[in-house]
């Protein structure tokens, strides 16, 4: 998978673009994104890498990806570890929970797209849903809908987060009924269009998020190696579950949909086919 060359952009809710920027109002939304020592012990009790948690909008952004509120982490902190069958450092990995499906015929997922957004997200969202549904034979598919909607798409202004904006930020995993997470945030900020200025990205970045609200986990959750060097995720209460019959051993340049670092491209490769089909 090829690296931005100008840029390091993170997919989730931590994806992020490197901007040259330091004042006294940025020192200061640093500071306001230290967590306490509580803090810091409920995030590790979730399950979660500690090392990897800031303040952030009157939640908790983990891992540079997920944004939980102080009692979905006290929920998840209350919920006993699992066994998790880890094989290899980086491979599919999907979560303890996915979306339920009947046992005939296929379950349809809504979607919708909240106002606030440039025309070409509504595009890109066209896009990445199409290309799920293209796999006919999943007990999945997905259905845009302009009210209601299982996955709800919203719009804000993400601010910043290590020095760069954020340009997405989901809110979770599926739930222990099966259903998918209610849906995510995209940045409507001018500096986060500056990165999502195509409709390929904005399928890039929808195509992702999705993947986290039905139980897909980092492509390489265990070291993050598309970023660079940097920490770990963990496999918390939420779990890390080895999906059979994908690598064990990928790069940081290997393409994936659920890879934590990104080049642009919104396709799928022949693995994620296979997570996928396994998982639905």
């Amino acid at each position: 998978m090829r690296r931005l060359q100008l840029a390091s952009v993170l997919l989730g809710a931590g994806l992020l673009v490197s901007l040259a920027s330091c004042d006294k109002n940025a020192l200061s939304e640093q500071d306001s994104t230290v967590m306490t020592a509580d803090e810091l012990s409920l995030v590790k009790a979730a399950g979660f890498n500690s090392l990897w948690a800031e303040k952030h909008q009157g939640g908790y952004l983990i891992e540079g990806d997920i944004y939980l509120t102080k009692t979905q982490l006290q929920d998840l902190a209350s919920t006993p570890l699992t066994h998790n069958f880890i094989v290899g450092d980086e491979e599919h990995y999907r979560t303890n929970y996915i979306v339920s499906t009947p046992a005939t015929g296929v379950r349809t997922i809504t979607v919708r797209l909240t106002d606030g957004f440039p025309a070409y997200y509504s595009t890109g969202l066209d896009n990445a849903l199409a290309r799920y549904n293209t796999y006919t034979d999943l007990k999945i598919n997905f259905l845009r809908v302009s009210t209601g909607g299982d996955i709800v798409v919203t719009a804000a202004d993400l601010g910043t987060s290590g020095g760069g904006c954020i340009l997405g930020r989901a809110s979770g995993f599926p739930t222990s009924s099966g259903d998918p997470s209610s849906g995510f945030t995209l940045s409507n900020s001018s500096c986060a269009t500056t990165y999502l200025n195509t409709v390929d990205k904005v399928d890039e970045v929808v195509a992702h998020e999705i993947g986290h609200c039905i139980g897909f986990r980092h492509t390489d959750y265990k070291r993050r190696n598309s970023c660079g060097p940097g920490a770990g995720e963990s496999a918390g209460s939420i779990g890390a579950i080895h999906i059979p019959g994908t690598p064990t051993n990928v790069s940081g340049s290997y393409n994936s949909w659920m890879m934590a670092c990104t080049n642009g491209s919104p396709l799928f490769n022949d693995d994620d086919v296979i997570a996928l089909r396994e998982v639905y």
